[in-house]
């Protein structure tokens, strides 16, 4: 495998249980690679990735739904206990395939879920476009 792009894709999101998409910002890593691998990786321990369909209603509902994934009240550990376990139940990272040139998404999307209770949180989500063979 070789690392032929990389780049961080910055931006700024509010939530908790919003989701921001991602997936032009992502998927253009893979232009021209003819086949090999996407990796993503959230920077921090509180956001996730994850793919779900572009469709207004199921995104919504998504959003809606997390409320009842994770209780927000009574953890010993004050604040955001929540936001660490979403995190870590839905994951941070995501590695996908490139085959010729794309991303085979199917009409999904790549969503940057924020779990945080924060407005204008600056968040970073690392990708990477790697090739299984040489160009």
């Amino acid at each position: 495998m070789k690392v032929l792009r990389i780049e961080e894709i910055r931006f700024l999101t509010y939530g908790p249980n919003k989701l921001f998409d991602i997936t032009e910002r992502a998927t253009r890593l893979a232009l021209g690679v003819p086949e090999g691998v996407l990796l993503l990786q959230a920077i921090g321990s509180t956001g996730a990735l994850l793919l779900l369909p572009r469709n207004r209603g199921v995104l919504e509902s998504y959003e809606h739904d997390l409320w009842d994934l994770v209780e927000t009240l009574g953890w010993r550990h004050p604040g955001n206990a929540y936001a660490h376990l979403r995190s870590t139940l839905i994951g941070t990272t995501l590695a996908l395939p490139i085959i010729g040139g794309e991303v085979p998404l199917n009409g999904a999307g790549i969503f940057f879920l924020e779990n945080q209770p924060a407005m204008n949180r600056r968040r970073t989500v690392v990708a990477a476009a790697l090739a299984t063979s040489t160009l």
